[in-house]
């Protein structure tokens, strides 16, 4: 039986309204997805991140030793970036992960405790505030194999049904897409304490 989750950073975006890789967007003086890849560790993951090329050797410099896959095309679409995941976790561990955590580096509103509170999942599920999805999510093997047997451009949404795992988390669905929001983090460093410790600004 698999004792330990594998999970997929979701880094390959352009990131075109922010206009800067959001995967670098420093919180604390670290990058964002230091954070992300942090956490997932730290509830015991086997983690790899799909990135795009331009950012590659940006995250092999913040993140050394770091697992990453890369995504030379990245518009077509996030189920691709979570295919190529999956197969560079394959080809990694010599099998197919049985569960798989995947987290959206443009999305920091949880912590390690959310997460553990995820994985206690059996199945696929969705961590949820206040009845309403978000992410990171967890699937289960049945779930895997949709996403590898779909197409690139499929709509994960249609491949998975999450479950809701309800937890306290009012910054779950705050997306990075613009300044604004990076600018939003700044503002509200205190309220975001649990995922950024020792809050400084950004």
């Amino acid at each position: 039986m698999e004792t330990t989750p594998a999970a997929v950073v979701l880094a390959a975006g352009r990131s075109r309204r922010l206009g800067r890789p959001k995967a670098l967007v420093g919180v604390n003086g670290r990058p964002l997805v230091a954070w992300i890849h942090q956490r997932l560790l730290a509830a015991g993951c086997e983690v790899m991140v799909v990135v795009n090329p331009d950012i590659a050797d940006d995250v092999r410099a913040v993140l050394p030793g770091v697992l990453i896959a890369v995504n030379d095309n990245p518009d077509a679409g996030r189920t691709r970036s979570l295919q190529l995941g999956l197969q560079a976790l394959s080809e990694h561990l010599g099998r197919s992960p049985q569960r798989l955590v995947m987290a959206p580096v443009d999305r920091p509103g949880w912590n390690e405790e959310m997460l553990v509170t995820l994985l206690s999942s059996s199945q696929s599920a969705a961590l949820a505030h206040n009845g309403r999805r978000g992410h990171p999510v967890v699937l289960d093997a049945p779930s895997i194999e949709r996403v590898l047997a779909a197409r690139p451009d499929a709509s994960l949404r249609a491949l998975v049904d999450f479950s809701p795992v309800a937890v306290h988390a009012p910054w779950l669905h705050f997306n990075i897409d613009t300044e604004d929001d990076v600018s939003a983090l700044n503002e509200n460093e205190a309220a975001l304490a649990t995922c950024f410790p020792q809050g400084e600004g950004i």
